[in-house]
């Protein structure tokens, strides 16, 4: 297969010169026109660029104490494709998230990137809130207690205002059902405990979203409500049988797909009667594989912050994304805050793929993904302004 001879001979010549920057490119000509290789999910009108899908996947966030000059520098040269905002990082405010994602959108402008940056952040209502103004939700149980109309209208106007001020991606809203009273991160974040009360209430604040002008995200899959503790602290087990979760917990997050979500987010909690005894589901292909056999959806999925406590407590930044990505991940929010180590969790994708213990043509699939959803609701900008464009 020449192709295949091509694509070898590229990455020993990368292996050859080193791996240690992580501004090297590597391409191939694409897939060959053999019948064999048509079938192939890869595009043939573009050349491969391996730096340009795995940045595409990686979420870069920082602090607000970061200078810009780093921030920057890694959002360009490793051709990061989304950034996760918190409410330090632009003061908490309508006005400063308007002028964070101005400041993103010149800088895409400047380096003419072919797809949009998406910005994003956790906007659910209550105290999840990254803005603080009129347009911001109360918590969704509180929601919950007007209907679905109510709650389609709360989250159109929250969505109306995270537009205005630039924002692309909601990262809500939550689907979990609440069963477990033990539980100690959910609480008020969900809709409710009755799975026939939640599943409409999902649908329409998706629905919501789209109609107030941003992306919605189904969190948290395959479900924290039953669990008791909180990732953040460290890692839950959920001892529900498969056929509960798929009583209970599914049909919250059907609804959701049924309504047009643009992703899902996968969470670090154990699932032993779903295949995730010995990693979380955040790691495990079976439980990442359900969201496309169970709920149908295929569209972006992502991880819940790689850098709760849950998981930095067992795995490095960069071991938890190589496993997230052999899991089936789309999208990868690295959330450490710091830029440079987010580099290196970059870097060691990237020579996971060279080494092939992960598959170029799933990050290549899953780089198609994520820049249809870049496309579809991140802020482009209006010409390119590089001298050299």
């Amino acid at each position: 297969m020449p192709r295949l001879a091509t694509l070898v001979l590229a990455l020993l010549a990368i292996v050859a010169c080193g791996t240690s920057s992580a501004a090297a490119v590597v391409r191939s000509p694409g897939p060959s026109a053999s019948a064999s290789e048509s079938a192939s999910p890869s595009p043939t009108a573009e050349a491969w660029n391996l730096d340009a899908d795995i940045g595409s996947i990686m979420v870069l966030s920082w602090t607000a104490s970061t200078p810009w000059p780093q921030v920057q520098s890694v959002l360009v040269n490793d051709h990061i494709g989304g950034a996760l905002l918190f409410a330090a990082n632009f003061g908490g405010t309508p006005q400063g998230l308007k002028r964070m994602n101005d400041q993103l959108l010149a800088l895409s402008a400047r380096e003419c990137l072919s797809h949009p940056l998406l910005t994003m952040l956790d906007q659910e209502g209550g105290d999840v809130t990254n803005v603080k103004a009129p347009f911001a939700p109360p918590w969704q149980v509180v929601m919950a207690s007007g209907g679905a109309a109510h709650v389609h209208d709360l989250e159109k106007a929250s969505a109306a205002g995270l537009r205005a001020a630039g924002l692309g991606l909601n990262l809500a809203p939550v689907a979990d059902v609440r069963t477990n009273p033990l539980d100690a991160v959910i609480g008020g974040r969900s809709f409710g405990s009755k799975t026939n009360s939640v599943a409409p209430l999902v649908a329409a604040a998706v629905q919501g979203l789209h109609d107030g002008g941003v992306g919605a995200t189904l969190k948290h899959f395959p479900g924290l409500g039953g669990a008791a503790g909180d990732p953040h602290l460290a890692i839950p087990t959920d001892s529900e049988s498969a056929a509960h979760w798929m009583s209970v917990q599914v049909p919250a997050f059907r609804a959701g797909v049924a309504a047009g979500a643009d992703a899902v987010m996968v969470t670090a909690v154990y699932e032993p009667a779903l295949g995730a005894r010995t990693v979380p589901a955040i790691f495990s292909p079976q439980v990442v594989g359900l969201i496309r056999t169970q709920l149908g959806f295929d569209g972006v999925v992502m991880t819940d912050s790689l850098s709760m406590g849950g998981i930095g407590a067992k795995w490095s930044l960069p071991q938890a994304a190589i496993l997230s990505l052999a899991a089936g991940n789309d999208m990868i929010l690295l959330s450490n805050g710091s830029p440079s180590y987010e580099a290196s969790a970059i870097l060691a994708v990237k020579k996971a793929v060279i080494s092939g213990r992960l598959s170029w043509v799933q990050i290549h699939a899953s780089a198609q993904r994520v820049n249809a959803l870049r496309d579809r609701w991140g802020r482009a900008p209006a010409a390119c302004t590089s001298a050299a464009a």
